[in-house]
């Protein structure tokens, strides 16, 4: 007979396989970020070095070019390339290398600017902020655009030369910054946003055509991914066989585009003129903050940061994911979001549209909210646009960079010109924001995986939205990069 010791042990053993074990969750505590000198104090310089001598390509626009963040004559030990997401200029990274500079000593950010971004007029903008009247600006791409004197977009067929810009030619435009920067600090660390995180994991993989003998991860000492990765925003294995609907062909393939069939550029409601309308946005925003919008964005009375805000805010906008958490109207009419309901799924319930002015009030304005919600200072994020030296977005984004990087897998195992990135060893620090695109680390995973063995760390910042990771006020991810260094040193 078996005793009753004997039989309760038996009993024991048995319950963790019956009862299912607890899941122990622990936030993500970093420090408080701290600066040396405010972050407007940070003071940049913008470099051309020449490129990569793209076919077909007028020599003017073969150059790499990036912004630099720096202190004065303090020496740099580090310095972090940072490659912005798509539509993005090295404006758009503005708010975060700041911080990064202004809070560690020894660091210098160089956000990259896409050699598209020569293509740009700026004109005006560059009038208005040379005379402070974003008026200027406002009659040249929103009063008088596509008129005599106003701006036009250069039309398709003048810039056929950018279906050659493919992923080699921006590969080997950043390896002209990298081997810069190399020659000048101690550790290099390649980052990127969105896109951008899928071109810096491509170009850690890049062999330029030497075979395996010298690979760009070879040339870093780290890569940042943020809010991006290969598997996530590039390195899909698609086929190169371009889109169509039903007669109608949205996307050709590389040797169509090289052909000079569709545009060369994407134009996909996210025209030149939509980004010329935004930069517009923001100088009225950030000159004349709290006086009514001339007109040309929204057809009800409203302050030139309101119009801003509704531009980009996650609130009121097209996408929960693609925004930021700036604030809220005040004083408007307030109606359901059928557009972000239908991209945002849950999180687009709680998004409003504004229909017009609330009854009571002249206008609608804006105001910040509560820090912890709205991370991300309006003023701020209007002054981002504001430089003499280049912008904020990349008006003309070539397809065939998108298609490029749409075609490998994230093993690369295969891929002519690229190492497998199985050998890739460089340390990697992967994160995501937890109102964002990789809002949960199995976003991380396919990159993740293709890299077995690799000293591969990921987080989720809770509470940001995808473009809030690059601009929040305090951003927590610059506590999270200082620590990281810390550990890679």
């Amino acid at each position: 007979m078996i005793s009753r010791y004997y039989l309760a042990l038996f009993f024991l053993l048995l319950l963790p396989a019956c009862l299912p074990i607890p899941v122990v969750r622990q936030e993500l505590s970093l420090p408080a970020v701290t600066y040396r000198l405010p972050p407007e104090r940070v003071r940049t310089e913008y470099v051309e070095l020449a490129g990569f001598a793209a076919p077909n390509t007028p020599e003017v626009y073969n150059k790499a070019l990036y912004l630099r963040y720096y202190i004065g004559t303090e020496a740099a030990d580090t310095i972090i390339v940072l490659m912005p997401g798509i539509f993005g200029g090295a404006m758009s990274l503005d708010v975060l290398a700041r911080q990064l500079v202004a809070s560690t000593p020894g660091l210098e950010v160089w956000a990259v600017d896409r050699r598209a971004n020569l293509l740009e007029d700026r004109s005006a903008a560059l009038e208005s902020i040379r005379n402070s009247n974003p008026l200027i600006a406002y009659d040249y791409y929103v009063k008088n655009a596509g008129q005599e004197g106003g701006f036009r977009p250069i039309p398709p067929e003048e810039l056929r030369f950018l279906a050659f810009w493919g992923l080699e030619v921006h590969l080997r435009d950043l390896h002209e910054i990298i081997k810069t920067a190399r020659g000048l600090a101690d550790r290099v660390i390649l980052g990127g946003h969105s896109l951008g995180a899928s071109l810096v994991s491509f170009y850690a993989a890049y062999d330029f055509g030497k075979g395996q003998s010298d690979p760009g991860y070879q040339y870093i000492d780290g890569l940042l991914l943020i809010e991006g990765a290969l598997g996530r925003t590039g390195a899909f294995e698609l086929e190169d066989q371009g889109l169509g609907i039903g007669p109608v062909q949205v996307i050709p393939n590389s040797q169509e585009l090289e052909a000079g069939r569709g545009s060369p550029y994407l134009r996909f409601g996210l025209s030149p003129n939509y980004f010329a309308r935004s930069e517009v946005a923001a100088l009225l925003a950030y000159y004349q903050p709290g006086q009514l919008s001339p007109g040309g964005f929204v057809d009800f009375p409203i302050t030139n940061r309101a119009a801003f805000g509704l531009r980009f805010d996650d609130q009121y906008g097209p996408s929960t994911v693609f925004s930021l958490s700036l604030g809220e109207v005040v004083g408007a009419d307030l109606a359901g979001n059928l557009t972000a309901v239908l991209t945002g799924g849950r999180a687009g319930v709680y998004s409003q549209s504004v229909a017009g002015v609330a009854e009571g009030y002249d206008y609608v304005d804006w105001q910040r909210g509560d820090p912890k919600w709205e991370r991300t200072d309006l003023e701020t994020f209007s002054r981002s646009f504001v430089s003499k030296k280049t912008n904020h977005s990349e008006w003309y984004f070539p397809l065939r960079l998108l298609i490029d990087m749409s075609t490998p897998d994230a093993n690369l195992a295969a891929e002519p010109g690229f190492v497998p990135n199985a050998e890739v060893t460089t340390p990697t620090l992967a994160v995501g924001a937890g109102r964002g695109l990789i809002d949960e680390l199995e976003g991380f995973s396919a990159y993740n995986n293709a890299r077995p063995g690799a000293l591969f760390s990921s987080y989720v910042l809770p509470g940001l939205t995808h473009l809030d990771i690059t601009a929040a006020e305090d951003n927590p991810l610059v506590s999270l990069l200082q620590l990281w260094l810390k550990q890679i040193d």
